[in-house]
Parts: C-alpha cells; structure tokens; sequence
C-alpha cells in the first residue's frame, strides 16, 4: 500500500516561452495546469544565443533531468512563438512513446512576414541579428524546418488582435502584430482557433489557458465557447 506522502504518476507539460521572453512569462499557464492536475516543467532557455538545433539539444537536456519526465505518464507541450518551433524540432528527434498533445500559441509555423522584413530591410537587418540573434534567420518565410512525421494531436491557437503600428503594413491578412493567423497553421494539425489576443499577451489571456486545457484533455478546442469552464 502507498504511503500517505506517495503521489501517483501525473501527465507532464512542458512549457516553452518564445524569444525575447522567459520562464516568467509561461508561470501563469504553468499554475492553472498544475491545478488541474498536471505535473510541468516550465523550461528557460537561450533564445536569443542559439540557433534552433542548439536550443533543441539545450531543452533535451532540461526535460531529460526532470524527475517528472521520468515518473509520467504522458508528456505535453504548451508552447508559444519560437517555442513551438523548439517543440516541433524535439520530438522530430527525440519522440517518446508516452507523447500526448502539443498545443502551440501564435506559432510562426511557416515563419513570418516580419522577420523577413526586418532581416531584408538594410537598415534593420544588422539591428535584428544583433537582437534576435543566430535563430532569428530561422524565423522568415523561407526557412526550412526540421519535421518528423506529424502523428500527434497539435492544437493552435492564433491571435488576430494587434497593438503594432507596423503590422498591418507588413502582415497580410488576420495576424497577432506579429504572426499571421495563415503562417501559425501547419499540415497534420488536429484544430486551429482564432482568439481575440495579441501575440505578446496570449499566454496571459484566460479564455487561451481554458482552450489550451481543453486541447489536453479532449484534442479539441471549444469553438463555440460553451464548454469552456466558467471559473479558473
């Protein structure tokens, strides 16, 4: 029989910030899951210091220390931005066998317009390798990403609100100030949704943590809203 202090195995999520940003950031998120009942593992990496492939081996890392990856029953990613793409790269490499869902809020998927404006603009491109450093080049339109076979539930969940004053002069269509609402789609994703959010807020915005919890627990998102939970 089990102790008293004993717990039972739990489900893990992993939490990716995207660049520019840190651990902080993923905190809330990483609160409302753990009341939930999930185990996480809210991971501060060198986004700005590293390319893709390097940052990957550097989360590899982190995740293969935790004890609660060892001890879980099935693993998660809940990531944002840049964070996705982290995410996408690891389980290309690094799949294990317990993988559950990814949810990824405002993902440049397929890169963004910005990134290719401020790093093919002449008078800014110095200015974005400097502050974005030897990943922000992997961030346009044009790079190509490494990809496993997408056999796993992704979730994503774009914003289309926007507080950039440059944005709608460089982004087409619906976009976050950042992101497009096209680019955060990939193929083999299992739903996408559309949230009334920036993309520097989304992972602070209550109804985007209530989607993302749905995601986990059913691999949907509540389109319609009414099966979202009416407390946090």
């Amino acid at each position: 029989m089990n102790g008293p202090d004993t717990q039972k195995p739990r489900e893990l999520v992993i939490l990716l910030h995207g660049i520019f940003r840190n651990r902080v950031d993923m905190m809330p998120m990483s609160l409302y899951l753990e009341k939930h009942g999930y185990n996480t593992l809210n991971i501060a990496y060198p986004s700005r210091h590293q390319t893709l492939e390097d940052l990957t081996g550097f989360v590899h890392a982190k995740i293969t220390e935790s004890p609660h990856y060892a001890d879980a029953t099935r693993i998660h990613f809940v990531t944002h931005s840049m964070g996705s793409l982290i995410a996408r790269y690891w389980i290309a490499l690094y799949k294990p066998d317990r993988l559950g869902s990814v949810v990824m809020l405002g993902p440049p998927n397929t890169g963004s317009e910005f990134a290719d404006w401020l790093s093919e603009t002449k008078v800014l491109a110095p200015l974005y390798e400097k502050l974005f450093g030897p990943a922000g080049a992997q961030l346009t339109t044009k790079h190509k990403h490494i990809d496993g076979t997408i056999d796993y539930p992704i979730g994503v969940i774009a914003g289309n609100f926007s507080i950039n004053p440059l944005a709608p002069w460089v982004l087409p269509g619906e976009h976050d100030g950042i992101v497009p609402v096209e680019r955060t789609k990939i193929e083999g994703m299992t739903d996408h949704i559309v949230v009334p959010s920036t993309h520097t807020l989304m992972m602070f915005n209550p109804s985007v943590m209530q989607q993302v919890l749905s995601f986990l627990k059913h691999n949907r998102f509540e389109h319609d809203e009414s099966g979202l939970e009416s407390e946090l």
